[in-house]
């Protein structure tokens, strides 16, 4: 499974892919592969990627990030704000896995 984070520069979601590559490691999920890019470039990405996840900064293109990514039968979600600020690679690696559960990948 492919997951990418989308921030508004692609530098402040790095820490946070650290830490969920550790968790998926320590779950002993070897088939990860996590990125993070800005979110001006979903549109380079949306193909080769399962799950996205949005930082809480760029909430304002929820909209269109979905249309995107839901139009290519890909799944998305915002990480929430409070799992953001504590740089939680668990539950955002969390609300990853729970993405390809409802959706089968």
């Amino acid at each position: 499974m492919k997951i990418l984070l989308m921030c508004g520069a692609g530098m402040s979601t790095s820490l946070l892919v650290k830490k969920m590559e550790k968790e998926a490691k320590d779950m002993g999920y070897d088939d990860i592969v996590i990125n993070a890019v800005p979110i001006d470039e979903l549109e380079n990405y949306v193909e080769s990627y399962d799950v996205f996840l949005l930082g809480p900064q760029v909430r304002y293109m929820e909209k269109k990030a979905k249309g995107i990514i839901e139009a290519n039968g890909k799944k998305c979600a915002t990480i929430p704000p409070q799992v953001y600020g504590r740089v939680d690679g668990k539950k955002t690696l969390e609300i990853a896995l729970n993405l390809v559960k409802k959706g089968e990948i």
